[in-house]
């Protein structure tokens, strides 16, 4: 019964302290308190496309290879290159006798550009020339001869499994007489690249998706497989010997062509551009990003200057509908950029806008924009920078819409320049 008295007290209490209430957006309304007012406040931005330079494609453990054809945007045929490592201190002497079973590429797959179209019509090739042991990007190339070494069908529908295709019987032939004679091009790995420079990985001209290929020797290789004479005289012991892809140099390069779609402008690197279509995109893979700035964010902050940040929120879409079977990067970063329109490294990172609750100038946590399949939109909270923007403690007006890989997917987003939104929600002291 006590229980229920003091309920009802308590009851009592907040309807008389409710009743004292009068208008404002929230507060007691007594003379020295001052109600508080809520609001929204939509900051408006501008945008552009840019060209990204030097998109890095070296020794990233995944190759593409492949052909898109995206009208609205791109044309693109992807080759991946490598070097092969002979693994000389493993290679056994080969005697005279032994006989050649089979020779098998093993290659395993990480990525798909469309969810269908999964048969890879793979073809690989010898280089011409030998891979520099540089630094390579996208728009890079080394020769490729027209020595075929393998070629097959691959359905890819297994990211976990290692497929295998028949070697060319002429490059297998000619490579384990090599081996069997310790011949002077087997004799060092150098001997080896100078007479075989590396593969080119591609699919053949009429394939109509493109693949990431790992690489990574565990999976990528060459296998020889032979017979040696047991000590009856017998030609019966299995033996085998590994050619490994990917412990060695390798990248990938796009021959791109943009003729007759809507980013056919776009042509010199760190550049603005407006698209005639009035759209903005981005390109994982090719470089292009979409620029937003800022700026009128500063102009709030000068017109409310004591407003106290309750959240803020950025958020673009709904994009357009991407290619049958594509599906848009599931996050995407806002990177800072500068007045030469590039990217800021921080070390091995880039800088960017950062989660809510780091440190504005850190480069270890940066914000993602989470896609949403249902409303085909990406959507992060960026409180803190607009908190500590308000506060003038850290104020950067431009930033680069990019995918957190961009140079580790291929896939396209468009969106309205309209469809990018700044919302501010502050409270204010009436």
């Amino acid at each position: 019964m006590g229980k229920i008295k003091s309920i009802g007290a308590l009851f009592l209490g907040l309807t008389l302290l409710f009743s004292c209430e009068k208008n404002g957006g929230f507060g007691f309304g007594s003379d020295d308190v001052s109600p508080v007012e809520f609001s929204i406040e939509t900051v408006g931005t501008t945008s552009s496309v840019v060209l990204l330079d030097s998109i890095v494609s070296s020794n990233l453990g995944m190759g593409f290879i492949g052909n898109i054809d995206d009208q609205d945007v791109w044309k693109v045929k992807a080759t991946t290159y490598a070097k092969m490592r002979l693994n000389f201190e493993e290679l056994n002497d080969i005697s005279e006798d032994a006989i050649l079973d089979s020779v098998k590429l093993s290659i395993k797959f990480g990525y798909l550009y469309k969810d269908f179209a999964k048969t890879a019509r793979l073809k690989v090739s010898l280089l011409s020339e030998q891979i520099y042991d540089t630094l390579h990007i996208t728009t890079n190339s080394t020769a490729i001869s027209n020595e075929l070494v393998a070629a097959g069908n691959v359905l890819v529908d297994n990211f976990d499994s290692v497929y295998t295709i028949n070697v060319d019987l002429n490059f297998a032939n000619e490579l384990f007489e090599l081996l069997r004679n310790e011949s002077s091009e087997v004799a060092s790995q150098e001997a080896f690249e100078a007479a075989y420079p590396g593969l080119a990985f591609q699919t053949e001209d009429n394939s109509t998706n493109a693949y990431g290929i790992v690489m990574d020797p565990k999976v990528t290789m060459i296998d020889f497989y032979y017979r040696e004479k047991s000590s009856d005289g017998v030609v019966n012991v299995p033996s085998t010997h590994k050619i490994t892809i990917g412990d060695l140099i390798h990248y990938y390069g796009l021959e791109l062509d943009r003729t007759g779609t809507s980013l056919n402008v776009v042509t010199n690197t760190n550049q603005e551009y407006l698209p005639s279509t009035g759209l903005r995109y981005i390109q994982a893979g090719a470089g292009i990003v979409t620029k937003i700035n800022f700026s009128e964010l500063e102009t709030f902050a000068n017109l409310k200057p004591d407003v106290i940040v309750n959240t803020a929120q950025v958020s673009i879409g709904p994009i357009k509908d991407p290619v049958d079977g594509v599906t848009p990067p599931t996050r995407l970063l806002l990177l800072l950029t500068d007045a030469g329109n590039r990217v800021i490294k921080d070390g091995n990172n880039i800088r960017a806008i950062q989660q809510d609750g780091a440190n504005p100038i850190n480069s270890g946590s940066p914000l993602l924009l989470v896609y949403n399949d249902e409303t085909k939109t990406y959507t992060g909270s960026i409180t803190s920078f607009v908190g500590y923007y308000l506060s003038d403690v850290f104020r950067r007006n431009n930033f680069f819409i990019a995918p957190p890989s961009i140079n580790g997917e291929l896939g396209s987003i468009v969106f309205r320049p309209e469809d990018f939104k700044l919302k501010v929600f502050y409270s204010e002291l009436k």
